[in-house]
């Protein structure tokens, strides 16, 4: 019974382990330079699917939200921002890890008109 009861546990463990949260601290910066957004990504993945929310601050001071849906291969996150606050459409983040720190993660985001640069590190 209790060997059952440990079984069960570890199943559920190794089940809910791949659709934990992770919590990144994340900078948008326009192609000029010049910082555009920072904040939170809360990034949960199922398998190669990533799906999150992003919570961010713009220079401004106003607040900006959005979803994310997408991928990870081979350490790779491809994710589309979707329903952007601040009207940027079509954006697809491409973010690999930074040399030297596999939990820091630098990329483009292409969005229609604009690029901006990201730059996220797991908290």
């Amino acid at each position: 019974m209790i060997k059952l009861a440990m079984t069960t546990a570890a199943v559920a463990l190794a089940m809910t382990t791949g659709a934990l949260a992770e919590k990144w601290s994340v900078t948008e910066q326009a192609a000029s330079g010049i910082k555009y957004s920072s904040g939170t990504w809360t990034l949960g993945a199922e398998g190669d699917k990533v799906s999150g929310k992003a919570e961010m601050q713009l220079d401004n001071g106003t607040m900006l939200s959005y979803k994310l849906e997408g991928t990870v291969a081979g350490g790779v996150y491809t994710l589309n921002f979707v329903g952007r606050d601040d009207g940027k459409k079509n954006c697809v983040f491409t973010g690999k890890p930074s040399a030297g720190n596999a939990r820091v993660y630098a990329g483009e985001a292409a969005c229609e008109g604009q690029t901006l640069s990201i730059r996220g590190g797991v908290q």
